[in-house]
């Protein structure tokens, strides 16, 4: 399980995804910051993007338009542990096979970023060590066989070679010359963490395609073992270490399982790259977001609804047959806090676990610099509607 916002339980099932949709060094903050100074991935059109949140360029603003959520899916911050007292959980629920893999009407937008990423980035969001490539090798075998299958109109088989028919590639899976890590990337919107378990015994993260990371390094994170790779979150070593551990050794195949979490961020991006040493800054309560991002205009509860957005992970864990290895997947869904005006009741929850949500956490999500105006912001949405509400009957 890589680093997180933060571990929480959400006790609902998850949509059904039943049916086809359409359409090692040590680095710097400023090394892993992705700033306007640096190349980024192409700027999208937000009027014609299909998207929540339309993944721009840094420092491009005012370029939002309207985007009415038909449901609100995916909002673990509704979960019970948010209700009383907080308290750290795995939050893992078994998972339909069939449900491992999302695409949605972002796909074709988000492919378009990736694709950009691997070709401008790749030293940022693909690496893999040695003796990972068995386990590169099979997650990519184990795709194409699940694609064309769970997605016909997008993808197919034609011998070796996979197709897909959305963005017009293909790929011969027969061709040694091919990086099945990099291949597996440019197929899906998840991110791709592999872990294989060392000599010691313990899971080591050996392998990933990182390309849409909540604030985290790739680099920095390749080689440990679970509670180094969670030693910046609070309370996770101390917490639920050892469930962690026993559980992700007890997992076996064709039985995955999926949690959830959440936090709001004042970047729209999905790209947000950095090094472990910002985490620890912010764990400290250093309030630096405005200095990574290079935002000038300060967040207020009246610009927080078009400035903040939750930021929401499906992640997913599984065991290859073959080489024992376990993949974690991580999709991300970003939503702007404007479009919680629709939906008061979702406003009043993610108030409730903002507030329930110790100091720490909040640090360590990097939400503690805007959460007063975020909490107020959420607040006049949930009141505005509780005046709305007709008066109870007289008998």
């Amino acid at each position: 399980m890589m680093q997180c916002p933060v571990s929480v339980v959400w006790q609902r099932s998850p949509p059904s995804l039943h049916t086809t949709q359409p359409s090692r060094s040590r680095t710097s903050l400023k090394t892993w910051a992705y700033s306007t100074s640096q190349p980024g991935p192409a700027e999208i059109d937000a009027s014609t993007s299909k998207c929540p949140v339309a993944r721009i360029v840094n420092g491009t603003k005012d370029l939002f338009k309207g985007f009415q959520a038909q449901a609100f899916d995916y909002t673990p911050f509704s979960a019970s542990n948010y209700q009383g007292r907080y308290k750290m959980t795995m939050g893992l629920e078994p998972m339909n096979p069939l449900d491992w893999i999302e695409i949605d009407d972002c796909y074709e937008e988000e492919l378009a970023l990736r694709k950009d990423l691997v070709k401008n980035n790749r030293s940022t969001v693909i690496h893999s060590l040695p003796g990972a490539e068995e386990a590169n090798r099979e997650m990519l075998e184990l795709l194409a066989d699940f694609l064309p299958k769970r997605f016909p109109d997008r993808f197919s088989m034609e011998g070796t070679v996979l197709i897909n028919h959305s963005l017009g590639d293909s790929w011969d899976l027969a061709d040694k010359s091919l990086d099945p890590l990099e291949v597996s990337a440019q197929l899906v919107q998840e991110d791709l963490c592999l872990m294989t378990v060392a000599d010691d015994g313990a899971l080591r993260f050996v392998s990933g395609a990182v390309l849409f990371p909540q604030r985290w390094s790739l680099a920095e994170k390749l080689g440990m073992d679970m509670r180094r790779i969670h030693e910046p979150v609070p309370l996770f070593n101390k917490e639920i270490l050892k469930p962690v551990n026993a559980f992700m050794n007890r997992i076996t195949p064709n039985k995955p399982f999926w949690r959830a979490n959440w936090t709001i961020s004042d970047n729209p991006e999905l790209f947000q790259p950095v090094g472990e040493e910002f985490i620890m800054q912010a764990n400290s309560g250093q309030f630096i977001n405005d200095k990574l991002w290079g935002q000038t205009e300060p967040v207020t509860a009246e610009n927080a609804g078009k400035r903040l957005q939750t930021r929401c992970e499906r992640e997913t864990l599984s065991r290859f047959p073959r080489t024992g290895a376990i993949l974690f997947t991580i999709r991300t869904h970003m939503r702007k806090l404007q479009e919680f005006e629709g939906r008061p009741d979702k406003a009043k929850e993610l108030a409730h676990a903002l507030r329930n949500l110790p100091q720490e956490l909040k640090n360590y999500k990097t939400i503690a610099a805007f959460q007063d105006q975020a909490l107020e912001y959420l607040d006049l949405i949930s009141s505005q509607n509780e005046a709305r509400l007709p008066e109870p009957a007289l008998h």
